[in-house]
């Protein structure tokens, strides 16, 4: 169970990637569970720590996403706000978290390249379908194998 505490989305995974590579010392946090029960606003569930003073910058919810999150991030390092400026920083993040995704899935698409690159089988499988020496679909694993 204490794994399952621990557990936390890919978006979030993401926001946590994009938050450092924004500022370093930006740590995105989840409360575990065991500790819900002490908050004062239940619903704040995720929390942005600056590490150099050890000090929250924000807190949010858990039906927050997390282009809000990161938005409301970016805006407080702004001087004005006003609609636009919450506009752009909210459209920045979903940029900025777009991007990581897709760095991300191009690593995924270098690894695969990769390995079929070095694979000597005639056949091998990826994703749950198995393919040939010419990248033709066989089908499901369990269907060729069996």
């Amino acid at each position: 169970m204490d794994q399952l505490d621990n557990w936390i989305s890919a978006e979030f995974q993401n926001l946590a990637e994009v938050l450092s590579d924004y500022d370093h010392y930006l740590r995105l946090e989840m409360i575990p569970l065991q500790h819900w029960d002490k908050l004062l606003d239940k619903s704040k569930v995720f929390r942005v720590i600056d590490t150099r003073t050890n000090s929250v910058v924000l807190t949010a919810s858990s039906i927050s996403s997390p282009e809000e999150i990161l938005a409301r991030v970016w805006s407080r390092d702004q001087t004005h706000h006003d609609v636009v400026t919450d506009m752009d920083a909210r459209n920045s993040a979903a940029q900025a978290l777009q991007l990581r995704k897709n760095l991300d899935e191009i690593e995924a698409q270098k690894d695969l390249t990769l390995f079929v690159a070095k694979t000597t089988k005639s056949r091998w499988h990826h994703a749950g379908r198995v393919r040939d020496e010419h990248f033709n679909d066989l089908g499901p694993v369990r269907k060729v194998i069996e």
